[in-house]
């Protein structure tokens, strides 16, 4: 498992499976439940279609998201059962990670690099709100990056140098941290230091 080095100035962090618990594994439960009765093939046409990554990056809205997601499902659904449905892939925010955070901002320059969308964006600030008292995310950041407000995602290089560029921060003491092993391989290729976490908690890289 690797560390914070001394020399580092900087931290990028992920935001689900790092800072936010998730379970992947909710959205295909969820998707039984609306109907779907072949998920493997709904998906490869979602992916063919780009629609998960049209809504991450914003450039579809929720509404015809939810309607492109109806013409593949059998049957009918509300938009408040989608949603609710939805957001199942969240599970919460453990509050070591909220200390930590607080915490490492008055050691680091600290920012967000978030692969999200719109319906997600609001449970968890709602989530945040309600447990923490916490308006939204991006107060506990120096800024906060959200692919679906950037109209960009990760893994594109463009997402992770625009952080870069717009905080002139020096790649070889910016540590980023991501949950998926593609978004790692990318920073790594740019030049950014990296941790991968998986298997280990958010503090556990931490000396503080």
């Amino acid at each position: 498992m690797n560390k914070i080095n001394n020399d580092t100035e900087a931290i990028i962090f992920d935001l689900g499976g790092v800072i936010l618990n998730i379970d992947l594994e909710k959205i295909k439960e969820g998707f039984e439940l609306l109907g779907f009765e072949d998920l493997n093939e709904s998906f490869k046409l979602f992916q063919h279609n780009h629609i998960f990554e049209k809504f991450e990056k914003g450039e579809i809205s929720p509404q015809i998201f939810r309607n492109e997601i109806r013409k593949a499902c059998p049957r009918a659904f509300s938009d408040r059962k989608f949603d609710e449905i939805w957001n199942t892939i969240l599970i919460n925010f453990p509050e070591e990670n909220i200390k930590l955070l607080e915490t490492l901002k008055n050691k680091y320059r600290i920012f967000l690099l978030s692969n999200t969308n719109e319906i997600h964006y609001k449970y968890y600030t709602e989530m945040l709100n309600k447990h923490f008292n916490i308006k939204k995310l991006d107060v506990l950041f120096e800024k906060a990056y959200y692919s679906h407000t950037s109209k960009m995602r990760k893994p594109n290089k463009e997402f992770y140098e625009l952080v870069i560029k717009e905080n002139d921060l020096i790649k070889e003491k910016t540590v980023f941290i991501d949950d998926f092993l593609e978004n790692i391989e990318v920073a790594k290729e740019i030049g950014l230091q990296t941790i991968h976490l998986n298997g280990f908690k958010l503090s556990e890289i931490f000396s503080i």
